[in-house]
């Protein structure tokens, strides 16, 4: 596969000023919720918001199946039977069948509101990313932003993945009832199929809300970024979708309480996050961050201040009729000291990644305790 191909152009930043990050998720979340804390819990609720009509619209389908089997006539109310109801059985399973299919189509219907999440909610990550903070330009104009780039993909990828999960539950109970073993077999495969479906339309929209392209450019890029990264493509999204598996294992008792408490408080923010952090750590390898140095800039700005001194008491000297050749002071030689540290701290053709992480300018790409000692150590100066 030819990846030069590959084009990612027109990046969508003009609205903000681009910081080198070189952080994992977890680094990175703590460096938002240190900054932000209280404005990532709201662009959770946000996000909380998207999903909840899902989540309601399950347990409503809970609820009226309960109430199927409670609605169920009972035997042997009144002292001991040998009585059986005839068909109960099946009349049971084609209630219940019946509710899951009205109720499935009512989430498929539901889940539509993800589209925000999968347009505004990853522009709020991608600006974060890129400032290292959840809020410099405000969540909500880096959402409205992310809405009018990537609405109708976001809203395509959401349809898709529904139907198609819809599609599968509705194959899988009509060959259940007379071929289970092929049900299985057949819900196994297209669900792995499913699973990489989901994993290219997330790099579209990844990619849509990141860059300005025509339509069969953005495609043609995701196609190629999925097959080039395909195993950390594959175990991100499995990470970012883990929260749903949990919450049907952890379903019914104390435990599905408990962590019902936990997506309220970080669940909206967890999917964005896991994900477009993933792309934009692959994006920088495209169009890697230039690396700034205040050091190296002030150094600069020192020596030229004394070149242009010395040059100026040059100039005089010419013009009171003294010599050309001048005896080397004191001045001129911290002159020329000066500039030999700064040629050397100049250097940056072969920048490791441990000198890049101790830049001033990206101190919000370091951990939580160099952060706190270079920000002691500038008060200090100060």
């Amino acid at each position: 596969m030819d990846y030069s191909r590959i084009k990612l152009e027109n990046e969508r930043n003009s609205h903000v000023t681009k910081r080198l990050n070189r952080l994992n998720t977890w680094q990175f979340f703590k460096v938002i919720y240190r900054e932000n804390i209280w404005r990532l819990f709201g662009f959770n609720f946000l996000m909380v918001v998207c999903l909840a009509p899902i989540f309601v619209v399950l347990m409503l389908g809970n609820m009226h199946t309960t109430e199927i089997s409670q609605t169920l006539p009972v035997l042997n109310s009144f002292g001991f039977s040998t009585g059986a109801w005839m068909g109960i059985d099946e009349y049971y399973a084609t209630q219940v069948q019946q509710s899951n299919f009205t109720y499935g189509w009512f989430t498929v219907l539901s889940s539509l509101l993800i589209t925000v999440m999968l347009s505004g909610g990853f522009a709020v990550i991608r600006d974060a990313f890129w400032t290292g903070k959840l809020s410099a330009v405000g969540v909500f104009k880096s959402m409205w932003k992310g809405l009018k780039a990537n609405i109708i993909y976001a809203f395509v990828t959401t349809a898709v993945i529904a139907l198609s999960v819809m599609g599968i539950y509705s194959m899988f109970i009509a060959l259940s009832g007379s071929i289970l073993w092929l049900a299985i077999v057949l819900a196994v495969l297209l669900s792995i199929v499913l699973l990489f479906v989901v994993i290219y339309l997330a790099i579209l929209c990844s990619v849509s809300v990141t860059y300005k392209q025509s339509v069969r450019q953005n495609l043609d890029d995701s196609w190629h970024l999925l097959w080039l990264n395909v195993l950390p493509n594959l175990i991100h999204m499995v990470l970012a979708l883990a929260p749903i598996a949990l919450y049907f294992i952890f379903r019914g008792g104390l435990l599905q309480q408990i962590y019902l408490i936990v997506l309220l408080m970080f669940g909206g923010l967890y999917f964005p996050l896991v994900w477009q952090t993933h792309m934009m750590k692959t994006f920088a390898l495209f169009h890697p961050v230039e690396v700034k140095k205040k050091k190296q800039s002030k150094q600069q700005d020192a020596v030229t201040m004394e070149q242009e001194q010395h040059e100026s008491k040059s100039k005089k000297g010419k013009q009171n009729g003294k010599s050309n050749v001048e005896q080397p002071t004191a001045s001129d030689e911290l002159v020329d000291k000066m500039q030999v540290v700064a040629n050397d701290s100049v250097k940056v053709e072969n920048i490791t990644d441990s000198e890049i992480s101790n830049s001033e300018s990206d101190a919000y790409a370091m951990d939580d305790d160099a952060y706190a000692i270079d920000k002691l150590n500038d008060d200090n100066k100060n």
